[in-house]
């Protein structure tokens, strides 16, 4: 009965940062001082410990913090001592089935990765990490795993909340990147067209609608002879590479003159990828949006590239057409 009651008291130490201070009752257990762990809390399966969002448009900063559990006070402040541990990315990933990228370098500063639990408490003052929003390269998530590498007195370290992967990611409030000149480009491919001119849009239907600068013309995939469902490809070609950091696709609207986007038809689940040669495309995102007039995403992370293509998978209400009216590129 008291080894249940020292092993439910020891767990709730360990994973919770709620308790006051350590427990100091021995709990008649035979050299308690075995029992004493060091950990970080921030290494604890819990978002609101390890993940931060944030607008690009400032800078922020994060704290990782030591922490102490056992039955008895070692007596003495604890010293312990972090690292960056970059290696850990791959094995991160390859667990979590992942492929998020190492934070980029300039991206983040910490001053000092030393912490100490004050004798007589649970947890230490913090590891402060600043982050430089300005160093990012897009929206996707970025890892930084801080470990930790040494504790003074010699404590036993456990292991299995050792390393702190922290997962951040930042977001725009507002499109800070210019749109690019659209003069220049020419449509490079598409899955299917379906020519519905009229005598005031003869471009409607056609895939060069969507570089037209003309909201009420659109890329409408084919309907006539045949009807194929998603996917639909369209790639543009910009003349040159340029460094893209997303799209703005404007869908096709209910009625000509209109901002009310069409029920059907525009796309809902796309693909962004990117090329040099019109030929050898990477994966530049996937994106599932809302049915507004226009949607704005961002890449995961900054693409150069002469081409980008956006690959529908799924359409507003799953219909079978895609529509869409303009695309920017910034």
């Amino acid at each position: 009965m008291k080894l249940t009651k020292y092993l439910a008291v020891l767990c709730c130490g360990t994973l919770f940062a709620a308790c006051e201070n350590p427990i100091q009752d021995d709990l008649n257990v035979d050299n308690p001082e075995n029992y004493t762990r060091i950990y970080t809390v921030n290494a604890v399966d819990d978002a609101s410990k390890n993940t931060l969002s944030f607008p690009l448009e400032r800078d922020t900063s994060l704290m990782v913090y030591a922490n102490l559990s056992g039955i008895r006070n070692p007596g003495c402040d604890v010293t312990v001592k972090f690292r960056v541990a970059p290696e850990l990315v791959d094995t991160y990933n390859q667990k979590h089935q992942s492929s998020y990228p190492m934070m980029l370098d300039g991206s983040y500063t910490i001053e000092n990765l030393e912490a100490v639990i004050p004798n007589g408490k649970y947890i230490s003052s913090p590891i402060r990490i600043a982050i430089n929003s300005q160093a990012f390269d897009g929206v996707g998530v970025f890892l930084l795993p801080v470990r930790i590498e040494n504790v003074t007195p010699d404590l036993a370290v456990n292991e299995s909340l050792q390393t702190a992967y922290l997962r951040i990611n930042g977001y725009y409030t507002e499109n800070p990147f210019p749109r690019y000149d659209r003069s220049g480009w020419s449509i490079a491919g598409f899955s299917t067209q379906e020519a519905e001119a009229t005598s005031t849009y003869p471009n409607r239907g056609l895939a060069v609608s969507i570089i037209d600068g003309e909201n009420n013309t659109y890329w409408g995939t084919q309907w006539r002879n045949a009807k194929p469902g998603p996917p639909h490809w369209i790639a543009v070609d910009m003349g040159a590479p340029k460094e893209l950091h997303g799209l703005t696709i404007r869908g096709r609207s209910d009625k000509e003159g209109s901002d009310v986007p069409k029920s059907s038809g525009n796309p809902r689940i796309f693909n962004i990828d990117v090329s040099d040669d019109n030929q050898n495309w990477t994966h530049a995102g996937t994106f599932t949006v809302e049915n507004r007039i226009e949607n704005t995403v961002y890449l995961d992370h900054k693409a150069t590239g002469r081409y980008f293509r956006i690959f529908v998978t799924a359409t507003q209400a799953d219909f079978y057409q895609t529509c869409i009216a303009e695309v920017w590129a910034f």
